[in-house]
Order: structure tokens, then C-alpha cells, then sequence
């Protein structure tokens, strides 16, 4: 939505804020933390107990992220429901994630708060993100455009880096099929108000073909670190860390037959990355109840292709870089007491970015600076809560665009909350989008409007149900447009597209057991032709299970998914690829309290399937790891 005066959607939010907090109301009833009730920042950039929230999220823990095993995060996030991968070959090939249908790059992706999408080709590099090296992820659904700016039209995923804990380091080791290794060391060090800590991990694999019609193993590098401080000077909190991953992918390279109607060959390529975020922060309170606080980041994505054929064409290497500075206000003002009170969080994101890129013998260099300012007012009062929120992105080509949410809680019981929300979400077209291969300089900004309904049950103090169904509807939506006559496509934009759909989900953490479930019924539609959105599926259906019997532990990780559309690799027709079921099998053995053993057998049943079309997926896997603590 455009508008002339965006201020005037955050004077409507503060007025209606005041209006709620004036209201009589109903003796207050606890939905309070429990064993499930984990601390959440990123739905509200305000720290909250999970099951308190209105928004729809998922959190996945550290314990989760070392039983997965995995290579990248991309095989940690598929095991639930609603979130659906895309993957064009093996291990540091591109991967997508689509967050109840929307696609990659209509959903932000940040490390320890700051955004890591590249100003080029939109998606966030998931492929290249090292599970070891975080503490947790979250996740929310739905938009939140009106608090992080463009692109947050599916949701937002924050990475944690790892922090904290005792004093000591620990390491793991680890080997599995495909010559896939990895080695990991963090440690951490705290003095009174001081600490610092440090991870770095190494993976390398000699992969498998990307292409099902190709023969020959497409390998992978990569090496990834992180680095923090944190002290306290006067009444300030300061701290800083950096993240860097560097590396290789190695990938096939087709080449056509002289009609375009099958591959003649295949050549070999890689494509070399660097991806850097480095972040300074100082918070400290203003008065007893404002709190501000401040982060300048600097994030860098570079990705280099090595293409053999295009330098003895004489056409050069092609290649993608991103460089963005961002300047993060914020302030929380507390008030109220046990029977109202009130958060109200204000503030701006100011970011200059610069990305600059060849491909398919397209260049093009171009500078943006962009600001989002935004308010929420989050209200408790009784049973019931509500969170308003305004903001404005303003970008230099697009001028001003307003979004909001609106979210209402009623606790109907202590046990019971019922939720409904309404908002609306933004993406300006990338670089990529507009000047790159296929590019169109007149594509218009995407921009959607949610609405939803929720239900969250505590059934008792470690086991918890919630249900939701929503609507978001996407106007001009962009979209890739093929033409298999001369091999070129061209970026447009489609009236609407419409993704309704409902979940459950059901978890219990209760010694010896860790059980979960997910089921997610959806239907991503283009509306322009009434045909399924490509790659996104209908169903899908994710179980994890885990049981302690002494020193040992036995889990499942389960995924069932439904057929998809996509587009043929070659010819660009449409076409159908099949649903799939996943088992994967792990054990954990504890030797001694420092040292334990894991093993994982990914794709137990040995399924053939494909997350895009034409390319290889891994079939059955074993990966074995030994973990060490110093702490």
C-alpha cells in the first residue's frame, strides 16, 4: 500500500493503544512460562516467553540442532511442517525456503538480529549456514514488515550464535557418506560483567551429481566462524561479534543440445562465497522504565562463479556482491503493573546498501539507501492482549510504503488462548529483479495482507497444542516468465496470488520423552491462472520423537510431503514431481558426562525424490560424530 502520509497509520496505532488501556477489564488470568515457555526476541524485538505470544513460531533448540547432524540449515528447518525447502542439487547448492508458500525472498533471515539477505538475488544463503555454530533459531510466521522492513511477507528466521554458559570449550568430530566431514570447536570465557566466546567449524563432502542426468560428484567446502565480546562500562551494556563463512561449491554446468530439448553435456563449475556480518551494540536505560539501544552492523555477501567456458567466450565470470551498512535504533518503554500493562517499542532502521553484479553478460551497480521506522504498542490487561503495530519503508525508487499489524489474545481459561491478527507486509523487487538476467526496471513492489486465527492449549505444564488457519493474499506477485523459443525469461508481475492453509501442532517434553508434531493443509495459488504455485506443497506432515534410556538415546525425525508443481529443467514445461516420505534415525550414547557418540541415518527408507526439479537428492546416509566438553 502507497501513501502520502504514513505517519498517519502509527497515529493510529497510538491512538487506539490509548483507547485499549482506558478500557475496563477483567480480572488478569496467567498464561505463564513453563517447561515450554523458551524466551523469544524475534517476534516483538522484545524478549518474550514463547507461549505467551500471539505470533505463530518455532523454536529450535541446541540440543536439536546437534542430534540433527546436519549439514547446513536447511535439513533442520524441513523437519516442520509449513516450511517447505527447495534444493538444486547436494550439499552448497542453492536452497530455498518457502514459509507457508511465500517464496525465499519474501522472508527475512538474520544472524543474532541482523539481516543477511543479499541486495542481489534476494534468497538468504541457508546452504552455507553451519548448524554448529548457533544456539537457536526462530522462526515466526506471518508478516512483519511494519517492525524489520521489506521482505518479511512470509516471516523471519533469526539465527542465535552460541553465548553463554560455563566457563570451557568443547569439539566435535564427525564423518558420514558422500566424503562428507565436519569438525567443530566453540569455547567461552566470562569475568564478572566480561565474557567472550568463539566457534568455528569446518565441512568439506564429495557430494553427488547435481543433475539426475549427470554422473559425475559436485564436492563442497566451508569454513565458518563466530566471534563475540560483551562487557559492561558505567550503566552501558557494549558488546560485538562477527560471523564469516567462506568456501567452494562445485556444480555441473549443463550444455544443450542445439534445439534446447535435452542436455548434450555437462560442464564443470564452482562458485566460490563469502558471506560476513560484523555488529557492535550498546543498550543501557535511560530512565527506570526506557530502555535504548543501538546496533551498527556491517553485512557483506559475495559469491564468485568459476566458469571456465565464459572466460573463453570472453564474457567473464560471473558474480554477485552485497555490501550493507545499518544503523538499528530501538527503545522500550515499560509501563503499567500487575493488572495493565504496556510495552511500547519505537524506533528506525536506516541502511545504505551497494551490490553490484555480471550474469549471463548483464551487469549492472546499484546503491540504496533505505529507512523503516516503525512503533508497537503491546498491551496485557486481564485476559485479554493486544499488539498494535505501524511502520514506513521508504526506498528511493519506490517512495513510501506504510504496513501494520493488529493482534488480539483473550486467556480464556489459564490453560487456553485464543488469538486473531491482521497485517499487512511489503517487498521492494531486488537488483536482481530489475537490472539483473530477466531483469524488468518496471516491475512494482509486492505487498500482501494476512489475516489469521489461532488457538494455543496447555494440557499440562510440559505438553502444549495449538491450531491456526490463515489467508495471505500477494499482489503483484513477481514471477520468472520462460520462453522455451529462444532460451530467455523475462521478471513480471502477476495480478494476486492467495496461500490459505491450517496447522496443528502438538509438543511434550516430559523425562524420558521429546515428542512433536506438526501437519500443515495449505493451497498456494497463482491467481492469475488458478494454478498451484511452483515448488510449494499442499500437505505436509513432520513427527520427531526421542526417548532416554540411561546413558543412551533413541529418536525419529519424520517428513511427509506432497506432490508439487514445478517447471521441467530442461524443456520448461510444467510438470509434477511426487510427494515423499523421509525417515531419518539417530542414537546418542553418553560414555562419560564429557564425551558422548551420535549417529544418524538420514533417508532410512532410501527414497528418490526431488526438491527441484531435474536435480539430485541424497539418498540413504549414515553421519557418525563424537562430541567432547572441557566445561
Amino acid at each position: 500500500m502507497t501513501t502520502k502520509n504514513p505517519q498517519g497509520a502509527l497515529a493510529l496505532c497510538a491512538l487506539l493503544s490509548i483507547t485499549a488501556a482506558r478500557a475496563q477489564t477483567a480480572p488478569a488470568v496467567a498464561w505463564s512460562d513453563d517447561l515450554l515457555g523458551e524466551i523469544v526476541v524475534t517476534a516483538t524485538r522484545v524478549a518474550q516467553p514463547a507461549n505467551q505470544l500471539l505470533e505463530p513460531i518455532i523454536v529450535i533448540d541446541r540440543k536439536a540442532l546437534e542430534d540433527s547432524l546436519a549439514t547446513d540449515v536447511g535439513d533442520v528447518l524441513r523437519f516442520h511442517a509449513g516450511l517447505d525447502i527447495g534444493r538444486s542439487g547436494g550439499p552448497g547448492q542453492p536452497l530455498a525456503l518457502f514459509i507457508r508458500g511465500a517464496k525465499s525472498d519474501q522472508s527475512i533471515v538474520m544472524i543474532d538480529g541482523v539481516r543477511i539477505n543479499p541486495g542481489t538475488y534476494g534468497g538468504a544463503p541457508l546452504q552455507n549456514l553451519a548448524p554448529e555454530l548457533f544456539e537457536r533459531i526462530e522462526i515466526v510466521k506471518g508478516p512483519r514488515s511494519a517492525i524489520y522492513g521489506t521482505d518479511a511477507i512470509g516471516g523471519v528466521v533469526n539465527l542465535i550464535t552460541r553465548r553463554g554458559g560455563p566457563t570451557g570449550a568443547d569439539a566435535m568430530l564427525g564423518y558420514g557418506r558422500y566424503g562428507t566431514g565436519e569438525f567443530s570447536v566453540a569455547g567461552h570465557y566470562a569475568a564478572g560483567d566480561s565474557s567472550a566466546e568463539a566457534a568455528l567449524t569446518g565441512q568439506r563432502a564429495d557430494g553427488f551429481p547435481t543433475f539426475a542426468a549427470d554422473s559425475e560428484d559436485r564436492g563442497y567446502q566451508n569454513l565458518s566462524g563466530t566471534a563475540a565480546a560483551a562487557t559492561r562500562i558505567a550503566a552501558l551494556d557494549v558488546g560485538a561479534f562477527y560471523w564469516r563463512s567462506t568456501g567452494t561449491s562445485h556444480y555441473a554446468e549443463p550444455v544443450y543440445t542445439s534445439d534446447y530439448s535435452a542436455f548434450a553435456s555437462f560442464n564443470p563449475a564452482d562458485e566460490r562465497f563469502a558471506n560476513s556480518v560484523f555488529a557492535v551494540q550498546a543498550s543501557g536505560s535511560v530512565t527506570d522504565n526506557w530502555r535504548a539501544r543501538v546496533n551498527l552492523s556491517r553485512n557483506i555477501a559475495d559469491l564468485r562463479q568459476g566458469q571456465p567456458d565464459a572466460v573463453d567466450a570472453g564474457l567473464g565470470r560471473d558474480y554477485d556482491h552485497t555490501s550493507r551498512d545499518t544503523v538499528d535504533l530501538q527503545n522500550d518503554v515499560t509501563l503499567g503493573g500487575a493488572q495493565l500493562s504496556q510495552v511500547f517499542t519505537f524506533g528506525a532502521i536506516l541502511s545504505q546498501e551497494q551490490t553490484d553484479s555480471l550474469s549471463f553478460a548483464t551487469r549492472y551497480s546499484v546503491g540504496t539507501h533505505a529507512q523503516t521506522y516503525y512503533l508497537q504498542d503491546q498491551l496485557k490487561f486481564g485476559s485479554q492482549r493486544l499488539l498494535l503495530a505501524g511502520g514506513n519503508y521508504r526506498h528511493p525508487s519506490f517512495g513510501n510504503h506504510a504496513t501494520w499489524n493488529a493482534e488480539y489474545g483473550y486467556a480464556a481459561t489459564e490453560d487456553l488462548l485464543l488469538t486473531v491478527s491482521a497485517g499487512t507486509a511489503f517487498r521492494a523487487p531486488s537488483a536482481t529483479d530489475r537490472f539483473g538476467y530477466g531483469g524488468n526496471p518496471d516491475l512494482r513492489p509486492e505487498s500482501s495482507r494476512n489475516f489469521e486465527a489461532g488457538i494455543k492449549v496447555r494440557m499440562s505444564a510440559s505438553q502444549e497444542l495449538s491450531f491456526a488457519a490463515f489467508e495471505n493474499t500477494i499482489s503483484n506477485l513477481i514471477v520468472s516468465v520462460f520462453n522455451p523459443g529462444d532460451f530467455t525469461s523475462l521478471n513480471q508481475n502477476i495480478d494476486q496470488a492467495r496461500i490459505r492453509g491450517i496447522e496443528a501442532s502438538w509438543e511434550l517434553r516430559s523425562a524420558p520423552w521429546s515428542l512433536r508434531a506438526e501437519a500443515d493443509l495449505q493451497d498456494p495459488r497463482n491467481l492469475s491462472n488458478d494454478s498451484q504455485l511452483l515448488r510449494r506443497t499442499r500437505q505436509s506432515l513432520t513427527f520427531s520423537g526421542g526417548r532416554q534410556i540411561g546413558r543412551s538415546e533413541f529418536g525419529v525425525d519424520l517428513l511427509q510431503s506432497g506432490p508439487r508443481r514445478d517447471i521441467d529443467v530442461v524443456s520448461g514445461a510444467p510438470r509434477r514431481d511426487g510427494g515423499y516420505l523421509l525417515v531419518a534415525l539417530r542414537a546418542r550414547l553418553a560414555i562419560t558426562p564429557a564425551w558422548s557418540v551420535t549417529a544418524q541415518l538420514d533417508n532410512a527408507l532410501d527414497r528418490r525424490y526431488q526438491l527441484a526439479s531435474g536435480y539430485n537428492s541424497a539418498g540413504r546416509a549414515i553421519f557418525v560424530a563424537t562430541r567432547y566438553s572441557f566445561r
